[in-house]
């Protein structure tokens, strides 16, 4: 049997048609109208993959490196083609040397499409119930999806904290302690990643230092509220505290990931994840997913269209769906990143 081709590294963005609607994907790499069938794979032994449209109009990205353990679609194999990450090209480079840094105002520099670097003033946090809430990224700045808060909590413990219907990953930047989900304890240390049940509210209490926490919650209109308790913990998912783990590291060329909330651990809307990035500029590139990300270390500048603004630890980034962008690290050491984005998925698939 024929090697399958790499028709083109990044896969294609297509809208399907109506629910049920049936399509061949070319799973040989060698079809004229790709990612669909010709018939070109004729006498290759590599048969393509007949699927179905899951819902109307829907998009989805299908997979032209033909690569993917998952076709159609994209799981980011692509990234795996090179020993490096796709970088921004010479011409690339030189078309956006002139482009001017984007100054904060407010805390917040601007940049295309609703995109964003925001510094987050935590002097202006409210407290109420041991708590010291900062909304970082809400409905206000045009998120659709997903809402971004700052949390801290001190040694006492806080009043129990509701997040409504919306499903949330917390994100612990910072402190030791305990977080209670429903009426279960969990211990928890910088860099762990916990998934909180829709309906479930948290108390928390720090061993020594105040603990800060980067909650993201489904839907942009989705607020924290002190003194809201209820919801019984949800047993069907009892595994609900995620630490850094080198052995579930993820490769993208010479950037690495790992997931520490997603689908494969029980989350339904939301992925959080950890990344490291070398001295490097990406290409650009979109997702089809709405994005928030938190620098730990290193510096550098997140490019748009026509923009760009500096990042630095504590920073929040904020991209909305299918934003064309590229993130820069110009510190030697690298940089090190949390995100957190919603739909759920896997933060390799780019497009």
């Amino acid at each position: 049997m024929a090697e399958p081709l790499v028709a083109r590294a990044k896969p294609c963005l297509v809208t399907l048609g109506r629910k049920g609607r049936s399509y061949a994907w070319c799973a040989c790499g060698r079809s004229a109208t790709q990612p669909f069938c010709d018939g070109s794979h004729k006498g290759t032994g590599i048969e393509p993959v007949v699927f179905r449209a899951r819902a109307d109009g829907e998009e989805v990205l299908l997979c032209c490196c033909k690569r993917t353990r998952t076709p159609p679609y994209c799981d980011g194999s692509h990234n795996a083609l090179s020993d490096s990450y796709a970088e921004a090209s010479e011409d690339e480079r030189r078309a956006t040397a002139d482009i001017p840094l984007t100054p904060q105002v407010g805390g917040k520099a601007l940049l295309d499409g609703g995109a964003f670097v925001r510094t987050p003033d935590t002097a202006t946090a409210d407290e109420a119930g041991g708590w010291r809430i900062l909304p970082i990224v809400t409905s206000a700045d045009g998120a659709g999806l997903l809402s971004l808060y700052r949390l801290e909590a001190g040694r006492k413990a806080t009043a129990p904290l509701g997040f409504g219907d919306g499903e949330t990953v917390l994100f612990v930047a910072a402190g030791h302690g305990t977080v209670t989900i429903a009426d279960r304890p969990f211990p928890v240390a910088p860099e762990s990643g916990l998934h909180v049940r829709a309906g479930e509210s948290i108390r928390a209490a720090a061993d020594g230092d105040p603990m800060v926490l980067f909650a993201t919650v489904s839907g942009s209109g989705t607020e924290p509220r002190p003194g809201v308790g209820g919801g019984a913990f949800d047993g069907t998912v009892p595994d609900r505290v995620h630490g850094v783990d080198p052995a579930l590291r993820q490769a993208m060329a010479d950037r690495f990931y790992q997931v520490l909330v997603g689908p494969e651990t029980g989350a339904r809307e939301i992925t959080l994840f950890i990344g490291e990035i070398p001295r490097s500029r990406a290409a650009p590139h979109h997702h089809l997913y709405e994005e928030t990300i938190l620098i730990l270390s290193g510096e550098g500048q997140m490019w748009t269209e026509g923009a760009r603004a500096a990042v630095r630890p504590g920073d929040v980034i904020f991209l909305p769906r299918k934003q064309l962008h590229s993130l820069e690290c110009t510190d030697p050491a690298g940089m090190r990143l949390a995100g957190s984005f919603c739909p759920a998925g896997s933060p390799a698939i780019n497009y």
